[in-house]
């Protein structure tokens, strides 16, 4: 997976209620989200420009090429529209799936901090990681200015921001994170339906963006799989996680 940013235009969307409400269209038929988005500009976007643009980020930041997460989140995203922070959840899981910038940022940069406990999150910091990151990548050498580094830095916080994991406006904080053991069934199934599925989950990294501490994971898995809502094997300190149902039964399974 090639570094992008689509991170900078994501940052600048105002209204992510549109991007909640489009995926599902998109997954189930791009040519009816053209047709409300593009031609019937039914979402309000001042040019068609942007329509477009609108588009073609939404389908290269969330559409995965793995049909079992589309579905996954077509029906996620539906079954969620009254809880618009879970939906923002399910969106930061997704962006961190299909986009290897948003993903090493998030691994490297914010998890560490904020299981640290640290309170602010400085664009300093995210400018530091990223000129880290040019020096050690050949295809990312002479790719991106200084400025661009700055807008990155700006629009990933802003991203962030508006997906209720950091606040405020000119010093970003650290918001805490509560996952309901439904949403985190869900998490769940989306690792379980990754090409990773069949590792131990206790040794991946993806496991941090649960947002649950290493102490309480192996609880919390546990106490999923007493309701049925997601399958577990423990051999030692080795955790396999296997879904408890297929993608468009995870609504009548965990939310019924």
């Amino acid at each position: 997976m090639n570094y992008n940013t689509d991170i900078n235009i994501l940052g600048g969307i105002p209204d992510y209620q549109l991007l909640y409400v489009a995926l599902p269209i998109l997954i189930k038929d791009e040519s009816n989200l053209r047709e409300i988005l593009v031609n019937n500009n039914e979402f309000n976007f001042r040019t068609e420009r942007s329509r477009q643009r609108f588009l073609t980020v939404l389908k290269s930041a969330l559409v995965s090429d793995n049909d079992k997460i589309n579905e996954l989140a077509s029906n996620m995203f539906e079954t969620l529209k009254n809880d618009e922070p879970s939906q923002a959840l399910l969106f930061f899981w997704l962006f961190s799936i299909n986009n290897r910038l948003f993903y090493e940022l998030n691994r490297d940069v914010y998890f560490k901090f904020y299981f640290q406990g640290r309170m602010e999150f400085p664009k300093e910091d995210v400018i530091a990681y990223l000129k880290d990151l040019i020096s050690r990548t050949p295809e990312l050498k002479g790719k991106w200015s200084d400025i661009t580094i700055d807008t990155i830095a700006y629009k990933y916080l802003s991203v962030l921001k508006k997906l209720h994991l950091l606040n405020g406006s000119r010093k970003k904080t650290f918001e805490l994170v509560s996952i309901s053991d439904k949403l985190f069934a869900v998490f769940l199934h989306l690792y379980s339906f990754t090409e990773k599925n069949g590792s131990n989950f206790l040794k991946d990294e993806f496991a941090a963006f649960s947002f649950i501490s290493e102490d309480s994971l192996v609880e919390r898995i546990k106490r999923v799989a007493k309701k049925d809502w997601i399958n577990m094997s423990m051999a030692g300190s080795n955790l396999k996680i296997e879904p408890a149902f297929e993608p468009n039964k995870i609504t009548d399974g965990i939310f019924r």
